[in-house]
């Protein structure tokens, strides 16, 4: 983390500095106070108590701007490291590959960018601001005691092996209930997030009676884990006070007793319940801040457990794809997905010459949608090679590679905004010009600004596959891909639009991969994949009499059309 500190290494000093001197002036004014007492109040002496007074009010003065000061550097200084911690999590999740995302929940890591990161920014801002205030009042207040009176201090010095131990108790179970509610949280919040997205399901099957009861459990959890973070915290500073209290009433009688014996002046005795009493809210403080790092510990484990992820993925290649339609080569492809043992490819070859219309059809389940997440590399081959216009995959940067590939995924996705900034995507282009290609004349009677929200669900699913259609093709791309994306659209649409593409971009690469016949019967040439191998290859015509599951595919979807 000291990484992030980077150029507030100096203001992080200069904070410490203006505490440490509010710290001292504090411990001054006690010494201040003796002289006041027995030099001036006690003894008459009008000219001692006149500038005592003005010196106490001149250091509690100096106190004060200096205690501001450091507030304020302390907050802007917690701010920027926490936004800089805040961004570099962001860096690190959208660097992710698909294998990445699989280790977290969404839900985890909105924890960890949220909730984590707030705890990083208390405990830093906590830590300049109290942090040397506390030891050097405890340190200062002990030598001054021990300076009034050596066998009061001494009595002081016995209780410390207790209150070290109170202290290390406070801590573990504080850092070991907040991990457990921090894990409770992310459990709770992806429950959430689940009944939310599928609340027509839930209704749809009545199961709301079954999900409330489960919900109830793991809120019940989540309460229980917090209850024990706030038994710990609630109890931390009365258990502190309360025992630090005690000592005092004791120092407090052995003082009285040195009063009347005459070894101690009543100057002396303020001073030493003023030291006490600063001992006593300085223990408090150092057990708040025992509570606050042991959140911020655990948290900062989180963090750093993100941080530590190196990708899969190996975004060293330097190549950039030239302007053109793109060429594509699966050589010996196989793939298997992490940490599973079946190969979900198997030794694909497959040559997409530049403008070729191809197709990819097959059973649910057989590869069909892996091949186009190998080629926009959301994962790598586990054995083989691809290459586009004769370059290995891998040599290509993915900024190029991603950028000359127009990809229409099987599930639309969408950022909250307009229509129109989620169709454009920060390219130049017309919205509606877009859109009307995609067929969505309906979409467009919405007006551009017509807000999207999370998971585009105000609009209907072929809304939004249409919608995804015209956002991909916003962009200048040699090669776009259909990864199943007609299946919500009727068979006139989706007619339609293929016939629109082919007029629009006849000269661009296109893949196509689809369970009906219908969306490539017209494309240059159809792989037929199952069971992750490419079991037969041509046109449709050819496949018709080739192809005994292409065949049988198309009967039975001609006679569900009829």
């Amino acid at each position: 983390m000291a990484i992030y500190f980077k150029g507030y290494k100096f203001k992080s000093l200069v904070a410490v500095f203006f505490k440490f001197l509010e710290a001292v002036f504090e411990l001054i004014l006690p010494l201040l106070m003796v002289v006041l007492i027995d030099d001036g109040i006690i003894l008459g002496n009008q000219s001692v108590v006149y500038r005592m007074v003005g010196w106490m009010l001149v250091l509690t003065l100096l106190g004060y701007i200096a205690s501001i000061t450091c507030q304020y550097l302390a907050s802007v200084i917690s701010q920027r490291i926490g936004g800089r911690i805040r961004l570099a999590l962001f860096d690190k999740i959208s660097s992710f590959s698909m294998a990445e995302y699989g280790l977290f929940s969404e839900s985890t890591l909105a924890n960890r960018m949220s909730v984590d990161v707030n705890a990083i920014q208390d405990m830093i801002a906590r830590t300049i601001r109290l942090a040397v205030r506390a030891p050097m009042i405890l340190i200062g207040s002990l030598f001054a005691l021990y300076q009034l009176s050596p066998q009061l201090a001494k009595v002081l010095f016995y209780f410390v092996p207790l209150f070290v131990t109170v202290i290390v108790l406070f801590m573990y179970l504080s850092m070991n209930y907040h991990k457990r509610a921090q894990k409770s949280l992310d459990t709770l919040s992806l429950k959430s997030k689940s009944l939310l997205d599928g609340a027509q399901i839930v209704r749809a099957f009545s199961r709301e009676d079954y999900e409330e009861e489960i919900f109830k459990t793991m809120n019940d959890t989540l309460a229980h884990n917090q209850r024990k973070v706030g038994v710990v915290a609630s109890l931390s500073n009365p258990f502190t006070t309360l025992l630090m209290n005690g000592v005092l009433v004791l120092l407090v009688y052995l003082g009285a007793v040195e009063i009347n014996a005459g070894s101690m002046s009543q100057g002396q005795m303020v001073a030493l319940i003023n030291y006490c009493t600063q001992l006593v809210l300085t223990l408090i403080v150092f057990m708040n801040l025992v509570m606050i790092f042991s959140r911020g510990a655990v948290s900062s484990v989180r963090i750093k457990e993100i941080l530590a992820i190196n990708s899969t993925l190996d975004d060293k290649g330097t190549k950039v794809l030239e302007e053109g339609p793109l060429s594509v080569s699966f050589e010996n492809v196989s793939f298997s997905y992490p940490g599973e043992n079946r190969r979900v490819l198997n030794h694909l070859n497959v040559d997409i010459e530049a403008g070729m219309k191809v197709g990819f059809i097959g059973l649910t389940g057989s590869g069909k949608s892996t091949i186009l997440r190998l080629l926009m590399r959301f994962y790598d081959v586990s054995d083989g090679m691809i290459s586009i216009n004769n370059q290995s995959i891998d040599s290509i940067s993915l900024e190029s590679l991603r950028s000359r590939i127009a990809y229409v995924a099987q599930s639309p996705q969408f950022l909250e905004g307009s229509l129109e900034s989620n169709v454009l995507m920060d390219h130049s282009g017309d919205a509606d010009l877009l859109l009307g290609l995609a067929q969505g004349s309906d979409i467009v009677s919405k007006g551009l600004d017509a807000p999207v929200y999370s998971r585009g669900r105000n609009f209907s699913g072929g809304q939004r596959q249409r919608i995804s259609i015209a956002r991909a093709l916003a962009k200048p791309f040699g090669l776009i891909v259909f990864d199943d994306s007609f299946s919500a659209l009727d068979m006139l649409t989706g007619s339609r639009l293929r016939q629109a593409m082919r007029e629009s971009y006849a000269d661009v690469t296109q893949i196509v991969i689809s369970q009906r016949t219908q969306a490539v019967v017209e494309m240059d040439r159809i792989y037929v994949v199952d069971k992750g191998e490419i079991v037969d290859v041509g046109t449709h015509e050819t496949l018709l009499e080739s192809s005994s599951l292409y065949r049988e595919v198309h009967e039975l979807q001609s006679e569900d059309a009829s």
